[in-house]
């Protein structure tokens, strides 16, 4: 559900204080306390940050297709923690291409050891989570930072530590009415100019994603991490 490409990000908001406690702040990482917040519009300084990323997406786009990069190699680092606080560390490296769609992927080795994780998804203007926000973006329309899509709801916020990000959180109802933090996902993405070699524009600088721990300490969670090294 979560990763269906964009169809959940049209209208997002912040979460809905009535449900979860009012508070009106948009969130800057994950936390298992995590709380809806009020549904709003993206902030100026939120849209001025999408529209970046947006932009960025479509050039690496353009770029990507373009030639030289399809059939190269990028050099990731991962790391991948469960619940248990059992950490792994490693390695890989994909070869850019096209999938049965058309769409940009990474493939991975396919010696890649099943239990170790990596994101092949590239994201773009035109596909991935920000597809219809980014067309929003365009038309100068309006864009809320809360959707729903059945039982569970989404918020998207977008904020900047050295790099442009947006962190996108999931939220599922609860039996009493309330909406509980699920998980999380996070991409750091290049929106400037960098003519050193191997810095792309609009590249996923860094991936991550956590999970709340059902089985062991609730307070804790799961977590994955994919950082772009090298081309």
């Amino acid at each position: 559900m979560k990763k269906q490409t964009c169809l959940i990000f049209i209208s997002l908001t912040s979460l809905l204080a009535s449900c979860g406690g009012g508070n009106s702040k948009p969130p800057t990482s994950f936390s298992t306390n995590a709380i809806l917040a009020e549904e709003r519009p993206l902030t100026e300084d939120e849209r001025k940050i999408a529209t970046r990323i947006c932009y960025a997406y479509q050039s690496k786009s353009n770029n990507f297709r373009s030639g030289g990069y399809i059939n190269q190699n990028f050099n990731f680092s991962s790391v991948k923690s469960d619940c248990q606080n059992a950490e792994i560390k490693y390695n890989v490296t994909a070869i850019l291409r096209y999938d049965t769609n058309n769409n940009l992927v990474f493939s991975p080795p396919a010696i890649l050891d099943q239990n170790l994780r990596f994101y092949p998804k590239i994201q773009t203007d035109t596909n991935g989570y920000l597809s219809q926000l980014c067309t929003k973006i365009k038309n100068n329309e309006s864009i809320s930072n809360t959707t729903a899509q059945g039982s569970s709801k989404v918020q998207i916020s977008f904020n900047s530590d050295g790099l442009d990000y947006f962190l996108l959180m999931y939220f599922n109802r609860q039996s009493d009415g309330t909406y509980k933090v699920d998980s999380a996902e996070q991409f750091k993405v290049r929106t400037q100019i960098n003519f050193t070699t191997g810095k792309i524009l609009g590249m996923d600088e860094v991936y991550s994603t956590q999970k709340v721990c059902s089985t062991y300490d609730k307070a804790k969670n799961s977590n994955f991490t994919q950082t772009f090294i090298s081309r």
